[in-house]
């Protein structure tokens, strides 16, 4: 048993320092946002893709692990969580544990305000784009348009004057 708490230990280790460098690609999107870098974005969105496979990965091997943690206490997987198994009286990783716990909620709750701030700022940028595609679709129609803006026939601004074919 002590063998899966440590292998449940080492996994949640890599956990870690997989959201830890995910936190750092969620810095780094932000810089390419704000400094409407394109091409750098797209160089951000393809590692954080890779990222989120390896997470996803991991997250396989801790739950796989934990249904194994599991039937040796004779509990039900979905019964078992994390906060569940560092409650136990005798597991000696639970301080380690514990720990492991922390960092990961803290770091989640990073992840969740970096990604949150950033889907803000996209979703104001592209509702200011929207706006200035807006605008200068209406400039142009209006530019174009024989009619005012209250609706009435608006008067030509060229002069024109008739002329007679007959000598």
């Amino acid at each position: 048993m002590k063998r899966l708490y440590k292998n449940l230990q080492e996994l949640l280790e890599q956990k870690i320092g997989l959201y830890e460098n995910f936190i750092q690609l969620l810095n780094e999107e932000w810089k390419c946002v704000t400094k409407y870098s394109y091409d750098d974005l797209q160089i951000i969105i393809a590692k954080k893709d890779d990222q989120v496979m390896q997470m996803q990965a991991l997250e396989n091997s801790r739950s796989s692990l934990m249904k194994k943690i599991a039937g040796n206490l004779n509990i039900k997987p979905s019964g078992l969580t994390l906060k569940k198994l560092i409650q136990f009286k005798d597991n000696p990783y639970r301080v380690k544990l514990s720990n492991c716990r922390k960092n990961l909620l803290a770091q989640i709750q990073k992840i969740n305000i970096l990604s949150a701030k950033i889907k803000a700022l996209m979703d104001h940028s592209a509702l200011s784009l929207k706006k200035s595609l807006a605008f200068i679709h209406s400039e142009g129609e209006k530019a174009h348009s024989p009619y005012e803006a209250n609706g009435q026939v608006m008067e030509s601004k060229l002069q024109s004057r008739m002329v007679s074919v007959d000598a």
